[in-house]
């Protein structure tokens, strides 16, 4: 695959956050950097990115998708009350399966996070 400047800035905004953003977030930080790139390029290149391993789609239930640089193997939480979503270890799941050739798996948790549950 040929280099891109909107896929490298695309990139660079999901690697600099750990806030697992969403297509418009991405859209409006890349925007400040390249100031003519359309929403139909940021998703391509997201799509592009996500098809070469580079990062991962989150689908988080009643919300847009998200994305994450992080790919090697961990959960999520996400926070019903306030929408963040946390990266979670998953060194202390265990999940006993027969199923043959898995290739993925994604464990979400949702409920309150510590901050709205203080608040």
């Amino acid at each position: 695959m040929r280099y891109s400047k909107q896929r490298e800035a695309v990139y660079n905004v999901v690697c600099g956050t750990e806030r697992h953003p969403d297509a418009s977030y991405v859209y409006a930080e890349v925007k400040k950097v390249i100031p003519n790139i359309s929403l139909g390029t940021v998703y391509r290149n997201l799509a592009e990115l996500v098809q070469l391993g580079l990062i991962r789609k989150l689908g988080v239930e009643g919300s847009v998708e998200r994305y994450d640089a992080t790919v090697s193997p961990h959960a999520h939480f996400v926070c019903t009350n306030c929408g963040k979503v946390s990266d979670l270890s998953v060194a202390d799941i265990t999940v006993t399966h027969n199923v043959q050739c898995v290739t993925r798996t994604e464990i979400t948790f949702y409920g309150k996070c510590q901050n709205c549950r203080t608040n």
